[in-house]
């Protein structure tokens, strides 16, 4: 087998320079984290008590993955009384939103392979 291996001159590949990359990946890859970053991309800035709604899930769990979403650093927020509001952070709005696009292209493919 060694024989017919044609040895290529790959460059080194460091694999720390991934690993914002897959910090960012690991918070988007629950349903509920993208379900949340999608609302959030298309109404705005929101607090926790207007996704539970939105989302029918309990405020403790909206709560705890807009956490993990912020401490990944695709959120900011801010503080008002009480309240504490939520918002995707500018430069993240462009990647999420193409890979939110991919929900409706797996809806499109299965409708066409049904």
């Amino acid at each position: 087998m060694a024989d017919n291996c044609k040895i290529k001159n790959v460059k080194p590949i460091n694999i720390n320079d991934y690993e914002r990359i897959e910090t960012i990946m690991k918070a988007l890859s629950n349903k509920i984290r993208l379900a949340i970053v999608d609302a959030l991309i298309k109404n705005g800035e929101l607090c926790a008590c207007e996704l539970e709604p939105a989302i029918n899930l309990p405020q403790p769990t909206i709560t705890l993955s807009l956490y993990k979403l912020y401490y990944a650093g695709l959120l900011k927020k801010r503080e008002q009384s009480k309240y504490t509001y939520f918002s995707v952070r500018e430069e993240f709005v462009p990647i999420i939103s193409r890979i939110l696009n991919i929900k409706d292209s797996v809806k499109r493919e299965s409708y066409i392979n049904s």
